[in-house]
């Protein structure tokens, strides 16, 4: 269904959820995320304070207010925002995840380029940045400054030390753009190679970045990937991987002949690699029985190469 649409009939429906139940602030909440998903932040901003006018603690509409002065581009306001509600907000992980990943969203647009490019004045640039830096430096704990900071020091090309500062306390964070979480690791690589072989931070990507393929960091997702056990995850990134007309690694592809033994899974994919490491010369009794199960799916042909190879190793 066209996604206009879709927005169109979910409006309908909060519309009539307030007009049936007006005290509640749920309506009015759903309602902003709506108009804020089809590109109309001040109708959503209107609905948000009816939300909280019904209940001036209601999380979500803070949380929305706190979206709507993203949308805008007022991320001074933003950050100041998050200040002022900075106990709600870490009341709980989703809110904190949820607050991060739109921050970091904003890391993709173009709108947040021409941000960092164009200010009428010098001056108006450094006092707007001073700002964030004010904040980012007051706060224990403001994620919203220390974000759109780190994006607009790599916009920037900055490797100082309070650079550096920000990009490490921002590449762990829960729910940022895999976009941004890649280059903050490319850019503390630099100075910190073992922060692009930290396991813990490669678990957090959702899926391989478009700039990461080509690298040896995109197996080592796909290798978290499976340890995650995350079935989705790995054939997302194998799909990408296939799409460029790329392979991932030899160690990579033995990983996912183990993962799929495991997890019962037999594909053309499972097949192209047994192909290539039984043709590579990798030959083992775990190749050879999970080469006889595709053929035995059909998913080999019993005249493939590869079983002629395999006899010779004593595999029929």
């Amino acid at each position: 269904m066209d996604q206009k649409l879709l927005l169109d009939i979910r409006i309908l429906k909060f519309q009539d959820y307030i007009r049936r139940k007006p005290e509640r602030p749920f309506g009015y909440y759903g309602l902003g995320v709506q108009y804020l998903l089809s590109g109309t932040p001040r109708l959503a901003d209107k609905m948000f304070m009816q939300a909280l006018k019904k209940n001036p603690s209601y999380a979500p509409a803070k949380l929305g207010k706190l979206e709507v002065l993203l949308a805008e581009n007022k991320f001074i306001a933003a950050a100041q925002y998050y200040r002022k509600n900075s106990d709600l907000f870490m009341r709980k992980k989703i809110y904190a995840k949820r607050i991060q990943k739109t921050v970091s969203g904003i890391y993709s647009l173009q709108s947040f380029s021409a941000y960092c490019r164009n200010f009428r004045s010098l001056f108006v640039f450094d006092e707007k940045i001073g700002a964030l830096q004010k904040i980012s430096g007051a706060d224990k704990q403001n994620p919203v400054a220390d974000i759109l900071l780190s994006m607009y020091f790599l916009k920037k090309g900055r490797n100082d030390e309070k650079a550096l500062t920000l990009f490490n306390i921002c590449v762990g964070l829960a729910g940022i753009n895999d976009r941004l979480r890649w280059d903050l690791i490319q850019a503390l690589s630099k100075k910190e190679p073992s922060v692009a072989r930290d396991i813990r931070l490669a678990g957090l990507f959702t899926a391989i970045p478009e700039n990461a393929f080509g690298t040896d960091y995109a197996n080592l997702l796909i290798s978290c990937f499976m340890a995650q056990k995350d079935i989705d995850k790995v054939n997302h990134a194998l799909s990408e991987f296939a799409k460029r007309n790329m392979t991932p690694s030899k160690k990579v592809m033995w990983e996912y002949i183990n993962f799929c033994n495991s997890n019962n899974l037999w594909n053309s994919t499972l097949a192209s690699f047994c192909k290539y490491l039984i043709e590579s010369g990798w030959i083992n009794g775990l190749l050879a029985r999970t080469a006889i199960q595709l053929k035995s799916k059909g998913i080999i042909d019993e005249k493939d190469r590869m079983f002629k190879i395999l006899s010779l190793y004593g595999y029929t």
